[in-house]
């Protein structure tokens, strides 16, 4: 894990933060009032009350840091191991800090909107160290997430002009195909289509939209360059009209959904919406079909398998980054309702 590997950044950060707990609770328990119980007016509630809240702004300069990256500021991975630390003796020091209680209506306030801070804080650090290695082993053809769309479309582009090639035209009364032409005019402009084996027929319309595709994965099915139009000759009409029916009803809604308007299929109701289901589904179809038919079919569910792997990859981005915002928000609003308890604080004084 990389808290593991880079362990030695954080001895620092570990070091101060139990020191500072440590020296704060000592002295607020041995040094406060005798007559009276420890509290955040007493001077050792003050000091660490001070050094609580310098934390806390200093946690809040980690966003503008990130900014001003064209000055040294030290580096970002020392940042992070002190945000983390410090951030998490910011509870023990405020709790130190109101005398050992949560005290009044808006200091209970201020230490709830600090617990969450915190907790989403360690939310976040684990989901930085676990979703990473799960999508390094899980997801082998991960892409650009910004560029998953255009990825399925090209997907679905190399799968039509497969089914040209290897069975023929599609035949009457096996669905409607929808027009791509619109989406094809919107996929990101500048560059050329690695990976992407397209026909004569198609290759024309892709460069004049100049599509791109960054950092695409790896060619998910190598055998589709084997597949020619010699094998529409050992294959029957009714393998041709099933594999084109169940492409244009099942699999392409599958790989185009919420890409092409009015396409969004039900993803409860697709009987390939998982991957067991995926492969029992392509286990009935192989059956229902001659042997010859397998390349075919072999290249249908891979990019099926890719599509699912993409959705799991959208999945997976988001519990890495969505917590940012709770997370920036609530520490904004507690930055902001500490102004105002240090302001009451200096007018009771």
């Amino acid at each position: 894990m990389l808290l593991v590997r880079k362990m030695h950044l954080h001895y620092g950060p570990i070091a101060l933060a139990t020191l500072l707990i440590i020296i704060g609770a000592a002295w607020q328990f041995w040094t406060g009032p005798k007559d009276q119980s420890v509290s955040g007016s007493s001077t050792p509630g003050l000091v660490i009350g001070s050094i609580a809240a310098g934390i806390i702004l200093f946690e809040l300069l980690l966003w503008p840091r990130k900014r001003l990256r064209k000055y040294k500021l030290g580096r970002t991975k020392f940042w992070v191991a002190y945000h983390l630390w410090l951030g998490l003796a910011c509870g023990p020091l405020a709790f130190i800090h109101s005398g050992f209680r949560f005290g009044g209506t808006f200091s209970t306030i201020l230490m709830i909107l600090l617990l969450l801070v915190l907790g989403s804080g360690v939310f976040g650090w684990i989901m930085q160290m676990v979703i990473p290695r799960w999508m390094l082993g899980n997801l082998p053809q991960e892409t650009i997430p910004s560029q998953i769309d255009d990825v399925s479309l090209l997907s679905a582009l190399e799968s039509r002009q497969m089914l040209t090639v290897a069975l023929g035209g599609k035949p009457p009364n096996t669905g409607k195909l929808v027009v791509l032409e619109d989406q094809l005019a919107t996929l990101k402009t500048g560059g050329s289509l690695p990976s992407m084996h397209l026909s004569e027929q198609l290759a024309p319309t892709l460069n004049k939209s100049n599509a791109v595709i960054v950092g695409a994965m790896q060619r998910r099915d190598p055998q589709r360059v084997s597949i020619s139009k010699d094998l529409a000759d050992d294959l029957t009409p009714a393998d041709r009209a099933e594999i084109w029916k169940q492409y244009t009803l099942v699999i392409e809604p599958f790989l185009l959904r919420n890409i092409v308007n009015g396409n969004s299929q039900n993803l409860r109701r697709s009987p390939i919406r998982t991957l067991q289901k995926t492969q029992d589904w392509f286990k009935n179809l192989r059956e229902s079909c001659s042997a010859t038919a397998s390349p075919i079919l072999d290249s249908l569910q891979g990019a099926v398998e890719q599509r699912l792997q993409f959705d799991a990859q959208k999945m997976a981005h988001a519990w890495l980054h969505r917590w940012i915002a709770f997370h920036a928000g609530i520490s904004v609003t507690l930055g902001v309702l500490l102004v105002v308890h240090i302001i009451q604080s200096l007018r009771y004084m």
